[in-house]
């Protein structure tokens, strides 16, 4: 049996981005721009849905400040 490479997750959709943001930011070690923006470099290679996961990451956060 031959196993390929394994691929890095990516975020392409809006749902997928909304599902990954929801269980990242579950962890308070996760709670900055700084981790999220990390993220989404690592994750999301289309600009419209990096700047969709960023928003939300911004508005969600100054939420749980509040």
């Amino acid at each position: 049996m031959t196993v390929g490479p394994i691929e890095t997750f990516v975020i392409d959709h809006e749902s997928i981005a909304d599902e990954y943001l929801r269980d990242l930011l579950k962890k308070p070690e996760n709670r900055s721009m700084d981790v999220v923006e990390r993220h989404a470099d690592l994750r999301i290679k289309d600009a419209r849905i990096r700047a969709y996961f960023i928003t939300n990451a911004k508005e969600m956060l100054a939420k749980s400040q509040t």
